[in-house]
């Protein structure tokens, strides 16, 4: 079983690849980015081409193969072209976002609102793949999708259409677009798709991808995950997902896992999947330290490095046994030596669970 970060927008940045690969990096085979825009304009957005810079991975050994760029298009000209360029910068795999269900992304098209037409979706993925056959093109491509637009049972023609094109994983994360983040994810619906896309003569492995928590999460935890992430970001509920509780053919070796959440609530958690020792306080703390001086030289003001740190808060605070008002004081800091006071206050004042 290979292990993968996922890719967040707006969090997922070289800041945190380079800490994280670093302090708990052993054990994740491939960390993906957030997505880059193959725009029509045929150039990349500044902030955009900035995260893709192999000068910016320096804690990978090997950039080329353990960072993932994600590309997100709609035609497939565009799509190889970002490819190429993703190439030209030494990387051997891009990924194809079919996924994103943010409103802005869909309604273009984009994203999991390529799932809305099927036919469509199939003639880009054909241009794509063609295109890369006749141009001998060096590099993987891979697809993150989700199970439908808006009904599970779409996921039987979407599959069917991977398993015709030489992709080198697919990735499902197991929900439809309607549910965003939300919910219980579709364990059964997945299965059957994976089913689905074998019968269909789909060779590619599979990653799973969808509320991977920790082995150990309790209820409660969740529950406090969830809340303040919906508060805090809008964007992403709590993982709460007991692996233990997963389906076998889902927590054994089977399929790959791909967790985003599960490790901004736990940067530890995939060295615990591997029987490794627990997150630790001290470890945390550094963590913390680190991703702050990291996004201080990618963010300009303090406030805004605090807001960027808020987004990790989101998921972290569940360590701390009753840290509410400790945690309201990080969310009021208004500068670095607020944040850095009531930070401390946190682990000196609440039980590290």
């Amino acid at each position: 079983m290979k292990y993968y970060f996922a890719p967040m927008e707006g969090i997922t940045l070289y800041p945190l690849r380079n800490i994280h690969k670093e302090m708990f990096g052993e054990g994740v085979d491939k960390y993906f980015t957030p997505f880059v825009t193959a725009a029509k304009t045929y150039h990349f957005k500044k902030r955009e081409q900035r995260d893709i810079l192999p000068e910016f991975s320096r804690a990978f050994a090997d950039y080329r193969t353990e960072v993932v760029p994600q590309i997100m298009g709609n035609h497939a000209e565009t799509i190889i072209w970002a490819a190429k360029k993703m190439n030209e910068l030494g990387y051997k795999e891009v990924n194809i976002n079919l996924g994103c269900p943010v409103a802005t992304v869909v309604n273009r098209h984009k994203g999991a609102g390529l799932l809305e037409d099927p036919d469509r979706l199939d003639q880009m993925l054909y241009e794509i793949f063609d295109a890369r056959e006749k141009e001998n093109l060096p590099f993987d491509i891979s697809l993150k999708t989700r199970l439908g637009m808006s009904d599970e049972a779409e996921a039987t023609r979407l599959m069917e259409i991977y398993a015709k094109y030489p992709i080198s994983e697919l990735i499902i994360h197991a929900r439809i677009r309607e549910d965003y983040y939300k919910g219980a994810v579709r364990l059964d619906a997945f299965n059957k798709a994976v089913d689905t896309y074998k019968a269909a003569g789909g060779a590619a492995p599979i990653c799973y991808n969808g509320d991977i928590g920790s082995i150990n999460m309790t209820s409660k935890q969740a529950e406090f995950a969830n809340q303040d992430a919906d508060r805090l970001n809008g964007q992403h509920d709590g993982a709460g997902l007991d692996l233990a509780m997963m389906p076998a053919s889902i927590a054994n070796d089977s399929f790959n896992l791909m967790i985003g959440r599960g490790l901004l609530t736990n940067p530890a958690l995939v060295r615990e999947l591997r029987g490794g020792e627990k997150l630790s306080a001290q470890e945390l703390s550094i963590y913390l330290d680190r991703l702050y001086e990291g996004y201080e030289e990618y963010i300009p003001e303090d406030r805004n490095v605090i807001f960027k740190m808020l987004e990790h808060w989101a998921f972290i605070h569940v360590h701390f046994k009753d840290c509410d008002k400790y945690l309201k004081a990080i969310r009021k800091s208004r500068s670095k030596g607020e944040y850095k006071a009531a930070v401390r206050d946190i682990f000196s004042s609440c039980e590290f669970i």
